[in-house]
C-alpha cells in the first residue's frame, strides 16, 4: 500500500471525516463483493478514533465483519472491540467501539417487549404460535425489524454513532422500503375492523357474512386443515397485535423522519467494475427517489496510476535500472518490455475506471464526496489491514 500514491480526494475525505464525526447514524449500502462490510468497520474505528462511543451493526450472518475487527463472531448483544484492534497496531481509542450482529427473533422479542402494554399481553404474543412464524417467515420481517432496532439504538442516547452494513443492493432495497410497508398494513383500517369484530364475534368472526370469495374459500380449507382450535389462536394474535398498531406506526414514522433526517447520511459503496456500478446507480437514483440523504460514494479497488516514481523509473529506462541489479543485458531488455507493456496497461485500465465513476458521479451524486480506496494487494481480512484502511477514509495519522 505504501507504494500507491495518494488520490486527490482530499476535500472528499474531509467531507466524509466531517459525517463520521457529526452525524448520529451511516448507513452503509452497496451490491454484493464490493468491501461495503470493511468499509463499515473501518468507519467504525474512525469513529472511535474521533471520540465517539460507536456502534457498528450488521444485518449479514456471515463472519466478515467479526473477522474485519479481530474477532471470530459476534453476537446481539453489542460486544466492546479493543483488544483484537491492540494487537493490530491500531493507535489507542479516544472513543469506545462496539460491534454486534443483528439476531432476528432477539430483536423482535425485544421490540415486542418494548411496545406491548404490558408484560402480559407481550407474554401472550410471545407464546402464541403464529407470532414465530410470522416475525420469521414474513416478506419484510427482517427488513423491517432492522429498521426497528437501528431506530432504537440511535435513539437511545447510548450511542454517538451508529454505522449499519445493510444487506446488499437487493435486500438493501428491501431494507429501504420496509417502514413504507409496514406503514401500508398499520394504517389498513381492514385489520382494525377485523381485530373488532373478533373480539365480539368469537369465531363466529369467520362467518361467510364477513368474508366472501377467495378469502372466505381459503379460510374454509384453513379450517378443515387446522381446526377451530388454530383458528381461534389466529384470532387471539390479531387481537393482541391491536394494541400495537398505533406505538408501532408511530414507530415507523418516527423511523422514517429519521432516516431522513440531518443526523443521518447513506455512503454507497461500489468497485470500478461495470456490474457494481450499475447496482450503484440504481442504490443512488433509489435514494433520490426516497429523499434519502446520500453522504457520500466510496469506491473500492481502484486501479492506481503507475504514479511518479514509476514515470521517472521509466524515463531513465528500464534496461539501466536492471543492469545495475546485476540483470545480463538481453534479458533486461526482454524484461523491459515486459515491464513497459504492464505500466501501460495499469494506465489504460484506470484510465477506463476514472471515466466511468466521473460518469457516475456527474450523473447521480450532485455534489457529493467521492472517496476512492486503491485495489490492495491483500484482501482486508483482519483487524491489522483494517487499520490500514484509515487514511484513505480520511483518518488523521497519530500524533
Amino acid at each position: 500500500m505504501e507504494v500507491l500514491e495518494r488520490p486527490v480526494d482530499d476535500d472528499a475525505r474531509r467531507a466524509l471525516r466531517g459525517h463520521v464525526g457529526q452525524r448520529t447514524v451511516l448507513v452503509v449500502t452497496g451490491s454484493g463483493g464490493v468491501g461495503k462490510t470493511t468499509n463499515a468497520a473501518a468507519l467504525g474505528l474512525f469513529g472511535a478514533r474521533l471520540g465517539r462511543r460507536t456502534l457498528v451493526i450488521t444485518i449479514d450472518p456471515a463472519r466478515r465483519l467479526a473477522n474485519a475487527l479481530g474477532l471470530t463472531a459476534l453476537s446481539h448483544v453489542p460486544q466492546r472491540i479493543d483488544g483484537a484492534l491492540a494487537d493490530a497496531g491500531a493507535p489507542p481509542l479516544t472513543g469506545d467501539l462496539f460491534a454486534m450482529m443483528l439476531d432476528i427473533k432477539a430483536a423482535w422479542d425485544d421490540m415486542l417487549r418494548r411496545t406491548a402494554p404490558n408484560e402480559e399481553t407481550a407474554k401472550k404474543i410471545l407464546e402464541n404460535r403464529f407470532y414465530a412464524t410470522l416475525s420469521r417467515d414474513l416478506p419484510g420481517a427482517h427488513e423491517f425489524i432492522a429498521c426497528e432496532c437501528l431506530h432504537h439504538l440511535a435513539s437511545s442516547g447510548d450511542w454517538d454513532l451508529v454505522v449499519l452494513d445493510t444487506p446488499p443492493t437487493s435486500n438493501a432495497l428491501d431494507f429501504l422500503e420496509a417502514p413504507a410497508r409496514i406503514l401500508a398494513v398499520l394504517d389498513n383500517d381492514a385489520f382494525r375492523y377485523f381485530a373488532q369484530r373478533k373480539q365480539s364475534l368469537g369465531l363466529r368472526f369467520l362467518d361467510a357474512s364477513i368474508v366472501q370469495g377467495a378469502a372466505g374459500r381459503a379460510q374454509s380449507v384453513l379450517a378443515r386443515f387446522t381446526g377451530a382450535e388454530v383458528l381461534e389462536e389466529l384470532g387471539d394474535f390479531i387481537v393482541l397485535l391491536r394494541d400495537l398498531y398505533e406505538p408501532l406506526t408511530r414507530r415507523t414514522r418516527e423511523l422514517q423522519q429519521m432516516l431522513r433526517g440531518e443526523g443521518t447520511r447513506f455512503l454507497v459503496v461500489t468497485s470500478p467494475a461495470p456490474p457494481a456500478l450499475a447496482e450503484a446507480r440504481l442504490l443512488l437514483t433509489e435514494l433520490e427517489r426516497r429523499g434519502l440523504p446520500l453522504g457520500a460514494l466510496l469506491v473500492n479497488r481502484v486501479t492506481p496510476t503507475a504514479g511518479r516514481a514509476v514515470g521517472l523509473l521509466a524515463e531513465e529506462h528500464w534496461e539501466r535500472h536492471l543492469e545495475r541489479a546485476g540483470v545480463a543485458p538481453a534479458a533486461a531488455a526482454r524484461l523491459a518490455a515486459v515491464l513497459d507493456e504492464a505500466v501501460r496497461q495499469q494506465e489504460k485500465v484506470a484510465r477506463v475506471e476514472q471515466a466511468s465513476v466521473a460518469e457516475l458521479l456527474e450523473r447521480h451524486t450532485h455534489g457529493a464526496p467521492l472517496v476512492r480506496i486503491p485495489r490492495l494487494a491483500d484482501a482486508v481480512h483482519d483487524a491489522k489491514r483494517l487499520v490500514e484502511l484509515l487514511p484513505w477514509l480520511g483518518d488523521l495519522p497519530a500524533a
